[in-house]
Formats: structure tokens, C-alpha cells, sequence
């Protein structure tokens, strides 16, 4: 799906523009800041689509971060999710790193944030890791917010995964 790109944010333009380049096709939904996933609840069931958390992470010493997607409708506990992935003491990154490292801000965090050079240089120097519960992978469809949060991109699962092993970005599945 080929769109004009008059008139969507700044942000909005690489995630399009890579989506595009790969020949995967989403639906992209315009809507008021759903920073919250009780914000985002709702947007995409039309499209049998529902939005995951997406949360960013890092250890103690904050040269570590983990950008995990699971099932908003599961508890994020975070000893578990610390042990599955291997690193103690894992806690939310700070609004600041989130920047310095995603290129994101809160309420804008998606795995379409890997696009942006923050991103890509952290995720090449080995210091930023992806992972995504089994579940999510399971879905049909997906909502991601392309690095803002007043639209939603709703794709099929499947070519998110595409998307990520043409980036050549490997992912880790945790059971969540």
C-alpha cells in the first residue's frame, strides 16, 4: 500500500517509507495520543488487530536495554521477565534513555523504533535487544504506533516478523 506522505509527522515518514521499500502492507489509522494501552484499547479490532505492550528495559548499569513486546493483557512481572531474558534487575529505561537509545518518546515505543539511527547503531554495538512473547507471534494482526502515538499502523504478524529479518534484526520469543 503505497501512501501520500503529505501531511503525516516527520516521525511517521522512515517506518512508512520501510514498510513501503519491503512491499508490506499495512493499514495506517489516525487518532488522539494513545500513549497508555488503555488508550489504545479498541484501535484496530476492526481489523481482528489489538496493540501489544512495548516495553523498554535495561539493567542496573544501564548498558543493557531489552525492547519486549508481549500480550497487554498479561501481567509484566518483572523477576520473570529478568530471568527469561537472562539479565538480573531489569527495570523500565528512563524517559532520557528511552530517547538516547530508541529515538522514542513514552507512549510512542514500537519495535518500528528499530528503524531510527539511535536504534541501529545501540542494536549493532550488541547493547539493545528484541524480544517478543510467544503469544504476540500468534496473532493474525498487529497494531504499532510508527514512532508517534496518534496513529497506528495494523499489520499481519507475520510481516512484522519480515520486516524484522529484513532489517536483519534477530529477536528473541520468551513464554511470557
Amino acid at each position: 500500500m503505497y501512501i501520500d506522505l503529505e501531511g503525516i509527522l516527520e516521525e511517521e515518514k522512515l517506518p512508512i517509507e520501510k514498510l513501503e521499500e519491503l512491499g508490506i502492507p499495512f493499514i495506517r489509522l489516525t487518532h488522539s495520543s494513545a500513549s497508555t494501552m488503555e488508550l489504545c484499547d479498541g484501535i484496530g479490532v476492526e481489523y481482528n488487530a489489538r496493540h501489544c505492550k512495548n516495553l523498554f528495559l535495561t539493567n542496573r548499569s544501564e548498558n543493557k536495554f531489552y525492547l519486549l513486546m508481549m500480550d497487554a493483557d498479561k501481567p509484566f512481572k518483572t523477576s520473570e521477565v529478568s530471568r527469561k531474558l537472562g539479565s538480573s534487575r531489569l527495570s523500565f529505561g528512563s524517559a532520557e534513555k528511552l530517547r538516547d537509545v530508541l529515538g522514542l518518546k513514552r507512549g510512542a515505543v514500537s519495535v518500528l523504533g528499530m528503524l531510527n539511527p539511535n536504534a541501529v547503531q545501540a542494536y549493532e554495538k550488541g547493547c539493545l535487544h528484541v524480544a517478543v512473547d510467544r503469544d504476540v507471534l500468534s496473532w493474525e494482526n498487529i497494531c504499532v504506533h510508527p514512532n508517534v502515538d496518534t496513529s497506528t499502523l495494523v499489520l499481519r504478524t507475520v510481516d512484522l516478523v519480515k520486516l524484522l529479518n529484513g532489517l536483519g534484526i534477530a529477536f528473541e520469543t520468551v513464554d511470557i
